[in-house]
């Protein structure tokens, strides 16, 4: 797989609200793999791993349109995300592979959500940039 880092400050995401536990793989007797009960961990770090779901805007073939992704990241703490609020992330990457279909499939990391950004939100209505949010 192909990896690329992204400046998270130029890749505008928006938070869905949505974030959710990374479950841990186990083998099953039947030779099956299966989500486990435990949380996965983060290899290097040790934090325990999440899935914060994002919205970005994306180019295909000369078309816009958007879609939904999500940002697998560690985090002692489930992530606070307000619904359609700005998001930026710490050590953002992204690995893309060609699926047998011939689509690409991507799977984004970051190291962690910055704190800053997810705090702040959208501008409240008549703040003082005089856009509604």
């Amino acid at each position: 797989m192909t990896s690329y880092a992204v400046d998270s400050k130029r890749q505008a995401m928006r938070s869905t609200g949505i974030v959710n536990e990374v479950k841990d793989w186990v083998d099953a007797p039947d030779g099956k793999r299966r989500p486990a009960e435990t949380q996965a961990r983060d290899e290097d770090t040790g934090m325990p791993l999440w899935e914060v779901e994002v919205l970005y805007k994306q180019i295909a073939f000369g078309r816009e349109s958007n879609t939904t992704g999500v940002v697998r990241v560690g985090s002692p703490v489930r992530p606070v995300m307000a619904e359609f609020a700005p998001v930026s992330f710490v050590g953002l990457s992204v690995e893309c592979r060609v699926t047998k279909a011939g689509g690409l499939s991507e799977s984004w990391r970051a190291e962690q959500v910055d704190d800053k950004v997810a705090a702040a939100g959208p501008p409240a209505s008549g703040s003082a940039s005089g856009k509604a949010a």
